[in-house]
């Protein structure tokens, strides 16, 4: 999957689940943080569940960035499949990732061919299991808490008539802490550059770029640069199961032209059929295919 629209898509993805984790970490002094920590730990220990990611970026009120993508996860089986678009004010640009068979298999809406890699089995997974999902350290966790601070104290849950709950922390100016502003100020200034290539790719001659004609129109913040807005917000069903996430980050800057910019990131999660998830597969017969050679490094939390 290595294309200019990945580590955008991955970036904002990744990016979310862990700004949404680790803002929500910042609750744990709170009265309502034990009914999201057990919400959290119920959702990881899920065999399946469906996500549907929705992205919109803004620079001073126009729309310059967007995407949606529906991923299928079933941890028992190994197996995965995501379906997604991304739009860059100009173009819509899709895309489709499966893992299957051992196998992780990728293709652009723009290519006919399927990029096909072989890996071992996933390490986003604990060491002495090879169904289990994704867990952070303990120690991480706690680096997390102690960087969030007194700010812990702001977050808020509500219990709803229905049994289920809503999470909230909403930080602005002062309120947020320097750690996290500092990173939001180094994501902006990175965005604009406009380097969105693997190095793989330069490697892998003969090979056509799949989207080599998407610029995505993010302005690159050299100065000024403030994280000025973070909201935070969960619902979590009555059986104690988070259904939905949100965050909506707004960070200002200028351009090396003195312009100013108010960049605004919006991102929905919607998380449903729990257990009951079968990821889709694609049939490769008769398809063009190339093999590709896994380059990444090994990731994952191990105990």
């Amino acid at each position: 999957m290595r294309k200019k629209w990945l580590p955008v898509a991955a970036g904002f993805g990744l990016g979310a689940v862990m700004l949404l984790s680790s803002g929500f970490s910042a609750m744990a002094g709170t009265s309502g943080y034990d009914a999201y920590k057990t919400a959290i730990k119920n959702t990881k220990a899920a065999q399946s569940m469906t996500s549907h990611v929705d992205v919109t970026v803004t620079d001073n009120g126009t729309k310059v960035l967007s995407g949606t993508a529906v991923v299928k996860m079933n941890h028992k089986l190994q197996t995965m499949s995501m379906s997604g678009s991304m739009n860059d004010g100009k173009k819509t640009h899709e895309m489709q990732a499966f893992r299957q068979d051992g196998k992780m298999i990728f293709k652009s809406g723009d290519q006919e061919e399927y990029r096909v890699m072989t890996q071992n089995a996933f390490r986003w997974q604990h060491q002495g299991g090879t169904d289990a999902a994704p867990n952070m350290p303990k120690a991480a966790e706690q680096v997390v808490d102690a960087l969030m601070g007194n700010i812990r104290n702001l977050a808020t849950v509500e219990n709803e008539s229905d049994g289920s709950k809503q999470a909230e922390l909403h930080l602005s100016g002062s309120q947020i802490p320097a750690v996290v502003n500092a990173l939001g100020s180094l994501v902006a200034s990175k965005a604009g550059s406009g380097d969105w290539e693997h190095k793989s790719w330069k490697q892998d001659a003969g090979a056509p770029h799949p989207s080599s004609e998407w610029h995505p129109s993010l302005p690159k913040l050299t100065d000024h640069i403030q994280v000025e807005q973070i909201n935070f917000d969960a619902k979590i069903n009555p059986d104690q199961i988070l259904e939905r996430q949100t965050a909506e980050i707004s960070i200002t800057g200028t351009d090396d032209t003195g312009k100013k910019h108010d960049l605004s990131v919006q991102i929905h999660i919607g998380l449903s059929n729990y257990n009951q998830t079968t990821p889709d597969r694609v049939d490769l017969t008769g398809k063009p295919i190339k093999e590709i050679q896994s380059d990444e490094p090994k990731r994952g939390w191990h105990h």
